[in-house]
């Protein structure tokens, strides 16, 4: 959608119109001389013989008030704006905006100052600093920072804290258009339901999709002797509003066609919830340092407690009005997944952290210096549990009717409902020990040497006790799953904990006095527990390189080689077979399986993963980091700098995962005086003032590439019974492809500032503009088996383009000393290109076209939260006021 010039235009005269009102008034209302009636003739006679009197009011020394009054316009233009005060606001109309006051005399040692920067915005901040030069010192500090998401519409309202219901009438209406197949109890979508959803949800009330962070802080620094100094840190913040919370579940369609069977087309069931936010955290850090003239130490406590008023978030279904009568469907439940009437979903949980730490350090001869700090803390939360599930048809149904035995498993008894029992415990009780470390040699023995010894001791240790639990309500809250499809392994929960450890060594030298060259070793050391790598080594070698060939020119270099090795990747056992029976009467692929005779031997304290996959924060890697930096500010006029810097992160090419991380950046900047100051003929001759001087003007570009690829592989299930058999499945070597993706940032800008002969008149002039395109690729190396085109096939996806262009415009002038006039506009375009949010809809129900997929199925009911293309225009008149100190 483009704006219209005409409603622009006519938009930026009313508030200009309105703002040169305030001014006029403000102007009118001024104290002491603005204030006084006009004199006579006489009058004006006598006072341009009487000699000039300071103009304006006065302050006592020291003192000093300035403030910006004014006022915006901002046209908009764009279907879903969003974006353009997502993380910050731009109010219509007339505000206060700055305000500064400051004391500070060399006749008094206190100080005062007090600032507010943007007042009337959502992202204003206040800050105050008030003290005694080497006694004390208090700041006080208040920010806002918000984010806002978009406007959207819901049938759900907001009946309680936490609690979104929908009225029973439009449930009735949304579940009798909906028709269920009674003997899968799937959704059987029509063409006409997605349009009639979209038609229900324009008849209910908007909302504000808007969350803000408001941070308090306080900090006081008390000094009674020179030796000692007490310090005390007090920090608020809230975090409220309501943002979009996708929440719901997957159903698996199997194809009607019987040489297709099992190959899965994914349906997504859920909905986008406008989730309240109201959380507090509180931030206390007490503590003192003693100092000597060759030795110092000090203690420090920590308590933070974090507090969420809604601990829980309970939701009606919209399209059903009761649960259903029976489970998901059997034998695989792929299907019937959305049959619950109400969910819930616990939010983040109350929880404390206290900590005690100590630090000292000694001087030693030859300018050397021994530093240690040693801090403990714990972390605890007893959040109590939500109820296993909401839907009853789940607590009185069985689990399974039983089965005989099998060659391959024993008989199994028919197992009564489990969501009905008391939970294991009835809360989590977690608690969290933590111990740092940190020791330092630092010396400097030769004048042109210097060398670091440190080494690094972290350790968190997980307290909380192993819980396991008899079943899970799974999908939707509409089926059940228990150990046995987990391969018979508990469902507990990982306490996990680990040590990681960190010796440094560096070395400096300079060669020469131009020519400074820098050596450093690292050693990381990680011991973990519940994770597939149990110890991992780490060895890194840093070179930098700091030369300054001449006056002027500065060049810098540096490169970093690390390599990563785990002691031994622990894995679920599977097996490799060349003959994997596939479905369809295929029967001859290679891959891996899970081979459930005769029994599973699963390691309890692993995930259960294919085999060849390998984590990235675990795996073997190489990493390499490097870049090259020059300053050149031999001329007085002009100033250039470029940089490169290039990241890699390679993993083991013959597993399945990521396989490289790749990060590079390109920096260009040049500024440039035009005209630069001339000498003066002799010292009488005093140097010239005015536009000439006064003008500089930079460019500016960039570019960043980012690039990412990761192998996978699409599976298939064989033999599954839901609670009788576990999921065995099949891992194909044929369904293999690979994704790489490649993300491509330009940024340009530009800038030309100047003023006039003592400033009284300063013009700003800047462009700035991005552009970004993220390309993603797919391929499959061999040729996927003909049984699993959904599953395995590779499509590459359309590019997604982002392009922001900004500039701005001021022009301010000082109408008297004190008192100043300007007029500022920003011209923001935006224009944004996704594939994914172009056509998306309240209610879409299309899977995307580019892939065989494309058929009628449920899709996400959306709150249209997302941003789209716009143009924006903001014009701005302001006058800024300013009572003592220099003008």
């Amino acid at each position: 959608m483009k704006p219209d010039p005409n409603k622009c235009f006519e938009s930026l005269v009313k508030a200009a119109v309105s703002a040169l009102a305030i001014i006029a008034v403000a102007l009118s209302s001024a104290p002491d001389a603005w204030s006084q009636t006009q004199p006579d003739d006489k009058n004006k006679q006598q006072e341009a013989k009487a000699p000039a009197a300071p103009i304006g009011p006065t302050l006592p020394e020291g003192f000093k008030v300035v403030f910006d009054i004014g006022g915006n316009a901002r046209p908009l233009a764009g279907d879903r704006p969003g974006k353009f005060e997502e993380t910050r606001s731009f109010p219509r109309g007339p505000y206060l905006r700055n305000f500064y006051f400051e004391f500070n005399s060399v006749a008094s040692p206190f100080f005062l100052n007090l600032r507010g920067l943007e007042l009337g915005e959502r992202d204003r901040r206040v800050s105050a600093e008030l003290g005694r030069v080497g006694k004390y010192q208090a700041r006080f500090l208040y920010d806002a920072i918000p984010h806002f998401y978009s406007d959207g519409r819901t049938f759900h309202l907001s009946t309680a804290p936490g609690v979104l219901t929908v009225d029973p009438a439009l449930r009735a209406r949304l579940q009798a258009a909906l028709p269920v197949s009674n003997a899968t109890g799937t959704a059987v979508l029509t063409t006409t339901f997605p349009a009639s959803v979209r038609q229900e949800l324009q008849a209910q009330a908007g909302v504000e999709l808007r969350i803000r962070w408001d941070q308090f802080r306080l900090t006081q620094s008390y000094r009674p002797t020179e030796n000692w100094e007490f310090f005390l840190n007090a920090q608020s913040l809230r975090h409220n509003g309501v943002r979009p919370r996708p929440t719901g579940t997957f159903a698996n369609e199997n194809s009607t066609d019987p040489a297709l069977r099992g190959d899965i087309l994914w349906e997504a069931l859920g909905m986008e919830l406008p989730e309240p936010l109201d959380y507090r955290t509180t931030n206390i850090t007490l503590g003192f340092q003693y100092s000597r003239s060759r030795w110092r130490i000090g203690a420090q406590y920590d308590y933070s407690l974090f507090k969420n008023f809604i601990q829980s978030l309970t939701w009606d279904n919209p399209f059903r009005e009761a649960n259903a009568g029976a489970l998901a469907n059997s034998p695989g439940f792929n299907n019937g997944r959305n049959r619950f009437a109400r969910a819930q979903l616990a939010l983040p949980p109350d929880n404390e952290y206290k900590s005690f730490s100590m630090h000292a350090s000694l001087d030693l001869p030859r300018e050397t210096q021994l530093r240690g700090a040693v801090a403990w803390g714990r972390g605890q939360q007893h959040e109590p549990f939500l109820p296993y599930t909401l839907n009853t048809a789940m607590i009185a149904a069985n689990l399974h009717p039983g089965q005989a035995a099998t060659p391959t498993l024993p008989a199994r008894p028919p197992q009564p409902a489990l969501f009905n029992a008391p939970l294991p415990q009835f809360a989590l009780n977690g608690v969290i020990r933590t111990l740092n470390q940190d020791y330092a040699l630092a010396s400097r023995p030769w004048k042109r040497m210097r060398f670091l010894l440190q080494y690094r001791y972290n350790d968190k240790d997980n307290q909380t006790p192993v819980i396991v639990f008899p079943a899970l309500p799974a999908f939707g809250d509409s089926g059940v799953r228990t150990s046995i499809d987990f391969y018979d392994q508990p469902l507990e929960n990982f306490p996990a904990s680990y040590t990681r450890q960190n010796t440094t060594a560096t070395w400096e030298l300079d060669l020469r006095r131009n020519l400074n060259w820098e050596l450093e070793y690292d050693w990381e050391v990680w011991n973990r527990d519940f994770r597939e790598v149990t110890r991992s080594n780490e060895h890194s070698v840093r070179g930098r390189l700091n030369f300054k060939p001449r006056t002027g020119v500065a060049l810098k270099a540096d490169y970093r080689y690390s390599l990563r090795k785990p002691r031994f990747y622990m894995t679920q056992p599977m097996t490799f077979n060349a003959n994997l029976p596939v479905g369809g009467g295929i029967i001859g692929a290679a891959g891996w399986e899970v081979v459930p005779a005769p029994k599973f031997n699963f390691n309890h304290a692993l995930r259960e993963e294919f085999s060849q996959l390998r984590r990235f924060d675990l795996a073997k890697r190489i990493r390499s980091d490097g870049g090259v930096a020059l300053e050149v500010t031999r001329w007085e006029n002009v100033t250039f700098s470029a940089s490169y810097r290039y990241f890699r992160d390679d993993y083991d090419k013959n597993f399945y995962g990521l396989l490289y991380d790749a990060q590079s950046a390109v920096d260009a900047e040049i500024s440039f005086i035009p005209f630069p100051a001339a000498e003066p003929a002799d010292e009488t001759t005093p140097p010239a003032d005015g536009w000439r001087e006064r003008s500089f003007f930079y460019v500016h570009y960039s570019r960043e590439q980012n690039q990412v690829g990761y192998r996978d592989l699409g599976h298939r299930t064989a033999g599954v019974t839901r609670n009788v058999t576990a999921c065995c499945a099949i891992f194909p070597i044929a369904n293999t492809y690979e994704r790489g993706s490649r993300i491509n940032y330009d940024m340009f800008e530009f800038g030309f500032n100047t003023a006039s002969k003592g400033e009284r008149t300063a013009l700003n002039l800047t462009y700035g503009g991005g552009f970004a395109r993220d390309r993603t690729s797919t391929v499959n190396p061999f040729p996927i088996l003909a049984v699993s085109p959904r599953t395995a096939g590779a499509y590459n996806y359309p590019d997604v383009i982002n392009w922001q262009q900004e500039v701005t415009f001021s022009l301010t002038h000082q109408l008297r000393p004190g008192l100043s006039m300007g007029f500022s506009y920003r011209f923001e375009p935006y224009r944004l290109d996704d594939y994914y949010t172009n056509n998306m809809q309240p209610y879409s129900a299309q899977q995307p076209a580019a892939t065989v997929a494309t058929a009628l199925t449920p899709r996400y009911l959306f709150l249209d939260a997302r941003f789209t293309s716009y143009h924006a225009n903001v014009a701005t008149v302001f006058l800024r006021y300013s009572i003592g100190g220099a003008q």
